[in-house]
């Protein structure tokens, strides 16, 4: 993506969120959200994750 896709897309995230950064906030955001975008990729990317329970879970229910 270019400097320009990622200001349009932060812009568009901001004003759908409602929050109003200052801009110096704003060319902040810009500048680190490639980094971030990749971060949140690489949760996706954990193989066999898809099937696994996020967390150990407890179920009531008797063994039959």
């Amino acid at each position: 993506m270019s400097d320009t896709d990622d200001r349009n897309t932060v812009l568009a995230l901001l004003r759908m969120s409602g929050l109003r950064p200052t801009p110096e906030e704003i060319d902040r955001i810009v500048e680190t959200f490639p980094a971030t975008r990749a971060m949140v990729d690489s949760l996706y990317d954990v193989p066999g994750v898809r099937y696994e329970e996020p967390a150990v879970t407890f179920d009531p229910r008797f063994p039959s």
